[in-house]
């Protein structure tokens, strides 16, 4: 009876082990996902800035080559 007790107990806190551990990966992959998620919305908002930008400048060129011809 003492061992089947010991083997429950230990049964128990193995289960409950896992269950912690199951719950902190959980979360950390979550936290991976939130900042994978922020990443990538940065990178979309620099890359419609550079592209707005390389706009800008061949407007740039067009209007200095115009101001070479009219010269």
């Amino acid at each position: 009876m003492s061992s089947e007790m010991i083997s429950l107990y230990e049964g128990v806190l193995l289960l409950a082990g896992l269950v912690g551990v199951y719950i902190r990966m959980n979360n950390e992959v979550s936290k991976l996902k939130n900042r994978v998620y922020t990443l990538e919305q940065s990178k979309n908002e620099v890359t419609d800035m550079l592209k707005e930008l390389s706009e800008d400048i061949q407007e740039i060129k067009l209007l200095l080559a115009r101001k070479q011809i009219d010269s």
